[in-house]
């Protein structure tokens, strides 16, 4: 699917895509949406009292304990949410897969501005029902991210997060959304937002995380 703004409906992604320039779609759409790096400093960024971070959606998981989990990253070795969580806080992005070029963008973004995650003590975890060898091959074609990207088979955990809703009928596909989640080291979904668009306003994450983490400048304030 080459095409941009539109709801998946498969569970499962492709294992082949035709002949493409992945990255530069990935591009023109980051362009379209006239996304730019973070070039300020963290220092910088937060002390600015004139910008406005995009509020959470409401979500009847909000401040509650998220689901935990351990999937697989493109090596193979288990990420668990819980061991991560021990050590900072967690971004997590559902995405439709290596197929929707319109998904992968947010991952593209968020790796653009990850020195600033990094910079705050954040892990950032991507989900799909991509397979371990799918997201692999791609890395070969466009290179691999700063930060795990992880394969969710038939949609099991998004369905947790309430970013995926299985079909009623069994000949049908399921329906999926994007999602971004900011988690606390405490274990909690402090801000939430799902929806057709992927979610690429970094500046948000990074503000609400220094939010809950104690990093915001007085003057500031929070969400």
């Amino acid at each position: 699917a080459a095409g941009f703004g539109y709801r998946a409906f498969r569970t499962t992604a492709p294992t082949t895509l035709p002949t493409r320039d992945l990255a530069k779609e990935v591009e023109d759409e980051l362009a379209r949406k006239n996304f730019k790096p973070l070039s300020e400093s963290l220092q910088a960024l937060l002390a600015d009292t004139k910008y406005q971070p995009i509020p959470t959606q409401a979500h009847q998981m909000l401040l509650q304990q998220a689901p935990s989990f351990e999937l697989k990253d493109v090596d193979g070795k288990v990420w668990s949410l819980d061991e991560h969580l021990k050590t900072g806080p967690v971004v997590l992005v559902f995405y439709y897969g290596y197929h929707c070029n319109h998904c992968v963008s947010q991952l593209f973004a968020i790796n653009k501005d990850m020195d600033k995650f990094r910079e705050l003590g954040v892990h950032v975890v991507a989900v799909s029902a991509d397979a371990v060898e799918l997201t692999r091959e791609r890395y070969k074609q466009y290179g691999a991210f700063k930060f795990p990207v992880l394969s969710d088979s038939n949609n099991k955990l998004a369905e947790k997060y309430e970013t995926y809703t299985p079909a009623k009928e069994a000949d049908k596909e399921g329906d999926l959304m994007h999602g971004t989640y900011v988690i606390s080291r405490h274990g909690k979904i402090v801000w939430a937002n799902r929806g057709d668009e992927p979610f690429t306003e970094n500046r948000t994450l990074i503000h609400k995380i220094a939010e809950i983490e104690g990093r915001l400048p007085k003057k500031a304030g929070g969400l």
